[in-house]
């Protein structure tokens, strides 16, 4: 076992390397004019400029889609800790006939691809007078995460002993009480790992904001990066590279704040 470690960590190492040379690549290259990536898209930048970061926030105007982009997050993501972790608390505690109904109806949207809901999202949403709207968009994602952070909070607390809740009510706790006191703050791991994992699906999607949104002149970040980097700048990869280093800034920092959490609550209810 001990002569196959170093292979199973120069293996991982390589790995590693081959996931993060993208990124590296596109950090280099976003302070390189578009002669010098052109002439040499892996060499070091000649002359480090900031102007394709400038051009970013001046010429494609990031800014305001960014701070849409980021409301956006917060309430989805607000909005899914807040009925998931309910709605989980409800399922795993209370004894319901239909518990078991209800988990099948909310695994099925863990199963159903968005492919399938676009078109019938869509013709709802204009039926409803909110198509290509935030509303929309807002209520498509909480929809979209509710199934499967459901999911990951009821794992956890299973794990979480009753003694606690029935000492709680002993004491004169309402169960709502019971809930938002004793049990929803030991449900930090998990929600850290819903705040990354959702965060991050929220930040960076693309086609579903294309779609539910369409030409809406509110856009979302990526949105307005691709709708701009299409018209004009399709050749200029020094813009390209500059928007995509400058998007992707806001949910690394927040993995590397919290990656702790987020690795236990991954593993969290697996051990009991």
């Amino acid at each position: 076992m001990k002569r196959r470690l170093p292979l199973f960590e120069i293996g991982m190492l390589l790995l590693g390397l081959l996931y993060v040379s993208p990124c590296a690549l596109a950090l280099l290259n976003s302070f390189k004019t578009l002669p010098e990536i052109i002439r040499s898209p892996v060499a070091p930048p000649e002359a480090p400029t900031l102007e394709n970061y400038h051009h970013i926030f001046t010429g494609i105007k990031l800014a305001a889609p960014m701070f849409n982009s980021l409301l956006m997050c917060v309430a989805v993501i607000t909005t899914i800790i807040v009925v998931a972790s309910m709605a989980a608390y409800s399922l795993t505690r209370r004894r319901m006939s239909t518990g078991n109904l209800w988990r099948i109806f909310f695994l099925a949207g863990i199963t159903v691809p968005f492919q399938i809901l676009m078109l019938p999202l869509l013709r709802q949403f204009n039926y409803l007078g909110i198509g290509h709207t935030y509303f929309a968009l807002y209520l498509h994602y909480v929809s979209y995460g509710l199934p499967l952070c459901l999911f990951i909070y009821s794992g956890f607390m299973r794990s979480i002993p009753r003694d606690l809740e029935e000492a709680a009510l002993i004491d004169g706790c309402t169960p709502f009480g019971t809930f938002w006191r004793v049990i929803f703050p030991l449900l930090t791991p998990c929600t850290v790992t819903i705040i990354i994992f959702w965060g991050l699906f929220t930040w960076n999607d693309f086609p579903h904001a294309f779609i539910l949104m369409g030409t809406n002149k509110g856009e979302l970040a990526f949105v307005q990066l691709w709708r701009f980097l299409s018209d004009k700048y399709v050749k200029n990869w020094n813009y390209i590279f500059a928007g995509v280093v400058v998007l992707s800034l806001p949910v690394t920092i927040l993995y590397l704040a919290m990656q702790r959490r987020f690795v236990k609550g991954l593993t969290a209810g697996s051990i009991r």
